[in-house]
Order: structure tokens, then sequence, then C-alpha cells
């Protein structure tokens, strides 16, 4: 990291934000030259001095406030922006992989056609040519056009994109992919809905905490927004007056979480709302903790079994009482749902009842409890919803009936994120035109009509609404042009805003010349905040040098009230019968390559996994008393398969697991995506079907049984570490 003070950090971002603001108010283009080293520098350049500007990372849609080192007009380095109060200045890998994805040499470097869709054999077309034939399409599509962004999709574009369907008077945008469904963003809102009135993201103060009951939640791996947990974990643990915060991980399979815990109990998939129900009942019938707690836990407590529970958690109806106790004796407890459980048939249920711990613990909306993402004091900045499995699914029955015409795809890889069951490829094809503003030939953009490529974010404006907020803040990170652009890219903003300018209704609705006069427009609404800014130009100014906006102190707002009753939660199903497939199946976002979308880096690719140490390939992880029973060994190439698909993996015994569960992390299995990413590993959504939840709006995957088939074939393992088992007794060489 470099030493990078508050004093020398203003000093640069000021240098920094004369040129932004110009872009602002002018041309965008004019700002930029060349990407050769300079001859003559800029009057912010100094030879051999770099400067750094702040802008956001698009990695993930945690929205973490970056900067970025520029020496002669090249980035060389990411790091998180020290000022920014989601990640304070921490990264995460991914993050600081960004660069390749910059320099991806696989990046579309234009506008291109597809005369035969899926032969993957592209013409270069002029970017005029490209918005008239998007401007006419759409004209003469009319309603019949869709949207379909992803989670990174910058929330400016998100607005545009919803402002433009509107006027047109086509559905709203879907807002889907891997990483926002598997992660169950639709189902903690949904949840928080109907315990808090207030359909957000939940954010759970870990610093103040001093005992933390996380259900599947990989906070420190995946989960929403690891940097910041991070961060906030590290608090936890360095509490003052030498205290240390307490950890329990319920899940079937060791996460990095997991990993970091005070007490690992390997739960069974689809147990974790028991186990939850049961602490609660046992704070009541025990009378654990303040008087305030017991009676909250009996207006809460249901019908449960205590013995049942145990057993799901492998462990005695006595363990499972002092699990309770320190709970209930915790000052400020917090109990956390994760995606696991938001992957199970039950999910809404069993989502609110681990969040009813919460409501026990009496902490929500205060420091150690847990906060809802606030609202922004301005209505025309607003959170981009996200969309459920079920709206998903509607869309692409839609397109295959022929109702949709055009299709525009930004920041989403549908092809990719979503189970083959759901029949995503005919649907695609079954669409006159589809245009894909991503930035590389992913799995969706192969059967794309056009690839108008966006600008990657380090080239590119935007803002980013955060969610989860922290330390209840509402925050707008910036994001604003590091760099020139690599190649002839138009921003996907200045195309839209270009093509609708013939449609009399979409360009009433969207006024504006370019993205960054709309982006100015809603930044410069917003009050005065920690940075200060009395007037609108000063105030953008400083929310580009400082990486965004956030208020100076957090706003007073009432924790949110929620009625007392016993939630009812019914007991999981599983799909596929239990004889034919003996094994549960446990899916997960790898640290890494996360959803898939961190494949086509190849120091993603290339790095160890922090538990397992293997890179480049997939794998699936088996109890050793599993393993030992189907004469399994490291390396062996077995099939596994669902009621729905089959891959085939090699072993890798695992001991953190549970003896009837495997566990396959995604990522890998892409037919496109760019060297990197292309025909390496299997796709574990091949073994996942189209079942959704009691509410029909979301997607049942944490359900899943499977079968294992070993094969002939043995495949070694890409480790970092050595793949001989050290037996008792050996002798070691050092």
């Amino acid at each position: 990291m470099p030493n990078v003070t508050r004093r020398n950090f203003l000093k640069v971002g000021a240098a920094g934000t004369a040129a932004a603001v110009l872009a602002g108010c002018s041309q965008e283009g004019e700002r930029w030259v060349t990407l050769e080293p300079y001859v003559t520098a800029p009057e912010e350049q100094l030879a051999g001095i770099p400067n750094w500007y702040a802008s956001t990372c698009r990695q993930c849609p945690a929205g973490c406030g970056i900067i970025v080192k520029i020496m002669n007009g090249r980035a060389t380095k990411i790091e998180g922006n020290p000022e920014h109060p989601a990640n304070r200045g921490k990264l995460c890998a991914r993050g600081q992989a960004g660069l390749q994805l910059l320099y991806n040499p696989d990046r579309v470097t234009g506008a291109v056609q597809q005369s035969e869709r899926g032969e993957r054999k592209y013409k270069p077309i002029h970017w005029n040519e490209a918005i008239n034939t998007l401007y006419e399409r759409v004209k003469t599509a009319g309603p019949a056009v869709a949207v379909w962004t992803g989670s990174s999709t910058s929330a400016h574009l998100s607005d545009l994109f919803t402002r433009f369907t509107a006027a047109i008077e086509a559905p709203p945008p879907i807002r889907y992919d891997l990483y926002s469904g598997l992660n169950g963003y639709a189902v903690l809102a949904a949840a928080n809905q109907s315990l808090f009135e207030r359909a957000v993201l939940p954010a759970y103060d870990l610093s103040h905490a001093d005992a933390i009951f996380s259900f599947g939640a990989d906070f420190l791996g995946t989960w929403l927004s690891s940097t910041s947990y991070g961060v906030e974990f590290g608090n936890f643990r360095s509490q003052p007056y030498g205290k240390r915060g307490f950890l329990a991980q319920f899940e079937p399979k060791m996460s990095i979480t997991g990993a970091k815990a005070d007490r690992w109990i390997p739960v069974r998939p689809g147990a974790e709302a028991l186990v939850a129900q049961a602490l609660v009942k046992i704070i009541a019938e025990e009378g654990l903790g303040s008087p305030e707690r017991v009676e909250r836990a009996k207006a809460l407590a249901g019908e449960v079994n205590i013995e049942d529970a145990a057993a799901a958690c492998e462990m005695s109806p006595e363990e499972l009482v002092v699990l309770a106790k320190a709970f209930a004796a915790a000052d400020h407890p917090l109990a956390i749902p994760g995606s696991s459980v938001t992957g199970q048939p039950n999910a809404l249920a069993a989502t609110a009842a681990i969040q009813a711990l919460n409501v026990i613990a009496g902490t929500t909306g205060q420091p150690g409890g847990m906060t809802l993402t606030p609202d922004l004091p301005v209505a025309d900045l607003k959170i981009p919803p996200v969309s459920t499995f079920a709206d998903a699914q509607q869309l692409i029955e839609r397109m295959k009936a022929g109702e949709i015409k055009v299709l525009l795809v930004h920041g989403a890889n549908p092809a990719y994120d979503l189970p083959p069951e759901t029949g995503i490829i005919d649907a695609l094809n079954a669409v006159e035109d589809v245009f894909s503003f991503n930035p590389m030939v992913d799995e969706t953009a192969a059967h794309a009509t056009f690839i108008l490529p966006d600008r990657v974010y380090l080239e590119g404006w935007g803002y980013e609404v955060v969610q989860p907020g922290f330390q209840g803040l509402p925050m707008i990170s910036s994001q604003q042009p590091v760099v020139p652009p690599l190649y002839d890219i138009h921003s996907t903003g200045d195309v839209l805003l270009a093509a609708v300018k013939g449609i009399p209704k979409a360009a009433e609705a969207l006024p504006w010349a370019d993205e960054v006069e709309f982006i100015k427009e809603m930044i410069t609404q917003l009050p005065e905040g920690a940075l200060g800014g009395e007037d609108n130009e000063v105030r953008w100014a400083r929310y580009l040098q400082h990486g965004g906006w956030w208020p100076e102190t957090m706003p007073a707002e009432a924790a949110p009230q929620t009625t007392a009753e016993p939630i009812e939660v019914s007991a999981t199903t599983y799909q596929g019968d239990e004889e034919e497939f003996p094994y549960f199946l446990h899916l997960y976002l790898p640290v890494l390559l996360s959803d898939g979308s961190g494949a086509n880096a190849p120091w993603l690719q290339g790095s160890p996994d922090p538990l397992t140490t293997i890179s480049w390939q997939s794998w699936v992880e088996i109890n050793p008393v599993t393993a030992k029973k189907l004469d399994l060994d490291n390396g062996t190439l077995v099939k596994i398969e669902s009621p729905y698909g089959e891959v085939e993996v090699p072993v890798f015994i695992f001991p953190a697991i549970r003896p009837d569960t495997i566990a396959l992390p995604l990522g890998q299995g892409h037919s496109d995506y760019g060297r990197y990413a292309r025909k390496r590993g299997s796709h574990p959504l091949k073994l996942i079907g189209v079942q959704t939840d009691e509410s029909g709006n979301n997607l049942a995957w944490a359900n899943v049984r499977v079968k294992i088939s070993k094969t002939d074939e043995k495949k070694a393992l890409a480790r970092l570490e050595s793949s001989i088992p050290v037996e008792e007794g050996d002798h070691l060489p050092f």
C-alpha cells in the first residue's frame, strides 16, 4: 500500500478534480489525448510522480471506494479509498484485479454485428451505424423492448434504463444475476419488508457487536460486502479493554468465515432456521438474558423440537443451551441469515426466523445491531430495486413467446447466470434483436445480434447507491474515468441518450445531452455532506475528488419496529429422492472467482483458493469418511448427478464438511468470456432446476440432492501445497 496521507491524498485528488469538472462541462473526449507516455504532460502530471484518482469499484455490487494510481496516463495500481465510509481504505483481491479487466486482451474493441447468432463471427460496424440501428429497432419494437441489467450495473444507468422503459411503456428493467440471486438479495429485502416494512438490504454492525451467530453468511468471503465486513470483523476481534467478540458459524461446509469462527457447527442443509427457532425457544423457556429479552423471546417462540434441532447440528441439546446462553448474555448479539438460508424452499420464513433473534436482542437500529439501508435525501436518487427469479422467468417466457422484439443486456450474463432448465438460450434466440453492452464476449453476447461494448469502470462515468448502508449512513460512491478509453468505445449511457433522440416520448424523458450532464444534475441535488460544498460546482468537485457523498453524521432515525408474533417455518423439502440421490449439494461463491465474473482475470484464476489452495480448475469437496466409503482419492474424477443434470469434476478430500454433503464452487465452466475463462472446469448450475420457494418468487437452489459415480480417470489438482497427505509418524524434510 503506498504511503498516502490525508494531506497528500487531498493534494493529488484536487489535481484530478480540475480535469474531471472540465470533462463534465464539455465533451468527454476533450479530456483525453493518448495512452502513450506523455511528451508534453498535462499540467497536473509530473514525470515520475504518480497521481491518484478516486472512483468506485465495479467488481461486485458493494460500491467500495477506490483510488487508482496513474503513471504517464496508465493505471498501474488500485487501492481502497481511505476516506470512503464503506470500505475505509481496504480492498479485496477482486477489486485489485480490476486492472486486468481494463487491460484484458479479449475485450471487444468497437461496435460489432453478428450475422448468424451463436457463430461467434463478428463484423465491425461504425458507431453511427450502430446507434442508428439501435434507434430504428427500438422505435419499431415500441413496448416490446426489454432491458436486463446486473447487480453491478451503475445506478445512473439503472435510472436511465428505468426512465427509458417507462417512456416507451415497456416493462421496467430486470436487475438479476448470479451474484444477487445466490446471495439472496430479493429474499433479504422481502423478509425485511415483512418484519420492518422496508424492502431494503440489512447491514450488521459487527464493530460494536460482542457475539455473532452467522447462519451460512460467509461475510468474510463473498456475502454482500466482504471488504466492509472484513474491516468490521477486525474491530469485532479487537474491542476495548482486551475484549474479543465470539463468533459461532452454522453451515454444512466450512467457509472462510467459518474458518475464523470460535465455534463452527456443521448444520444439516435446510435446518438453519430450525436451529434459530430452537435458540429462541431455549431463551424463552430457560429465562435467559434480561427480562425484556425473555418477554420478546416468549412472544416469538413457536413450537419447535430442541432434540431435532440439536441433531441437525450433530450436537447434544445441552450444547445448544450453552450457545443460547452465550447469545442471551451478550450485550450486543447479532444473528445473520446467509445465502444457504435464502436458497431454501422456505426462504422467507427461514430468514425472518433468524432475524427474529435480532428482534429479541433489542438492538435493531442501534450500535452493535442490525440496521436497514437508509433512504437518500433526494427523491431522484433511489436504490435500484433487485428483481426476483420469478421476474427473470416471466421475461424468459415472454421472450420464448415472441413478445419481446428487442432485448438490451448490460452488466448481466443470463446465459451463464441461470440454470439451463430455464431455457434461456432458446429464449435469447427467439428475440429478433439482442444488443449486448458488455465489454467482452460472454455467453449471452455470443447470442447477440449486436455488441456495443461499454467502457469498463476505470474508463467511464457513473455513481453507486451503496447498499448495505454501513454505519447507518446513506452513501453515493462516485465513478469517474481515471484513464482514457483504450479503444473506440462509447459509454452505454451516451449511446442510449443519443439513440432515443428520435423517439419523442423517450427524448422528453431523457433530455440530457450526455450522461455526465445527467449525473451532475442528480449529484448536485444532494445537500451539503461531510465533504462540504456551499454551491453546486464545489459540491460536484469534492464529490469527484473524495470519491462520493455521505452525510457528516448518522441521520436520526427511529429503530425499525416489528410485531412480536411467532414465525411459522415449514420443514425443508429436498429435490431428489433420498434413495437415488443420497447427498446434499452445497454450492458456494468462491472468494476469488465469485459468480464467475472474475474468471477472465488470470490473477484471480491463478491465485490459490484460501481453504483448498486449488487454482485454475473446478473441484468437489468431499468428507474423508465419504471418500473412504466411495473409494475416492484426491484427483479422482467423479460424475455428480442431480435430477436436472450432471457435471464431472475431480475430488478434493476436505475434512470440514458434513459426510452427507458435497460442496462445489461456482465461477468456472464458461463456454466464452475470454481465453482465461473459456472451457475451464464445470458449471454447477447444470445441477439446479427451476423450482422456486414457497412465495413463488425466488430460486430454490440449496435443497438439491445428488449422487456420486466414480470414473476410471484421475486429474491432477493444481494446488499450492503438496498433494501428498502427511501421515502420522512421517518425517518431514525440514
